[in-house]
């Protein structure tokens, strides 16, 4: 299902992608594959893959899989992505499904510890893709797209990744009190590495330069993959 996402993505912005030079490689703006070849990719792998996920796990998590791919294609993609600076905090909605698939897929239901962890990454998204878009504001310029830095400037766009890495922050650190399996070893690691990402969005005010956003952006990614891979081991110890 992620890979159609990706696939109607990318026949969608054809044109603008081939403005970037970041995607400009892509297959379909490079012409390595037709429009109609992609879309009917496309479809046949949204189609088997709920499917699948219908037959062999359960419709809940077919149902969340394709609320996924209808937010990012048509939501993100079409309606935000070209309109509104706000375009990747409302769409960041598609990029947080992933846990709503995870415990439907185990308990074919949506408890609260699944909103937790689909808010976590919600508030993770707007930073994470902000930074990358300082570093890459050339590009989202030339491609016509209204990016909080293009449009905003960098300077406004620091304090909001600041803002933003606050509550992300505090998230992080409340699925201790919210998540009964959680132990010392998961408060321990998102203090630490939730304290330093703040520090790091703080030096982004004040350094508002590209190498700097890229650092963050890099670490963002790391944050992530961290919190994550610690609820499992605290989990399982």
């Amino acid at each position: 299902m992620s890979s159609a996402s990706f696939i109607f993505n990318q026949v969608i912005e054809k044109d603008r992608d081939a403005k970037m030079k970041r995607t400009s490689n892509r297959p379909i703006p490079s012409e390595r594959i037709s429009i109609p070849q992609a879309t009917l990719v496309g479809i046949s792998m949204m189609g088997l893959s709920f499917y699948m996920l219908t037959v062999y796990v359960n419709l809940l998590t077919a149902l969340c899989a394709l609320t996924a791919l209808i937010s990012y294609v048509f939501l993100y993609t079409i309606f935000l992505k070209p309109r509104t600076t706000q375009n990747i905090v409302i769409g960041g909605v598609a990029g947080c499904v992933g846990p709503l698939i995870g415990y439907a897929a185990i308990g074919n239901s949506l408890p609260i510890q699944a909103w937790i962890l689909f808010t976590m990454i919600f508030l993770w998204t707007p930073a994470h893709f902000w930074a990358l878009a300082i570093f890459l504001k050339e590009d989202y310029s030339d491609a016509d797209f209204p990016m909080l830095p293009v449009v905003k400037g960098i300077n406004q766009t620091t304090k909001s990744i600041f803002f933003y890495t606050i509550l992300y922050s505090l998230c992080c650190v409340s699925f201790y009190f919210l998540e009964p399996s959680m132990g010392l070893l998961y408060l321990v690691i998102a203090l630490l590495v939730c304290i330093w990402m703040g520090i790091l969005s703080y030096r982004l005010i004040q350094n508002p330069e590209r190498q700097a956003a890229r650092k963050f952006f890099l670490f963002s990614i790391f944050h992530l993959f961290l919190i994550n891979i610690t609820i499992v081991i605290d989990h399982m110890i």
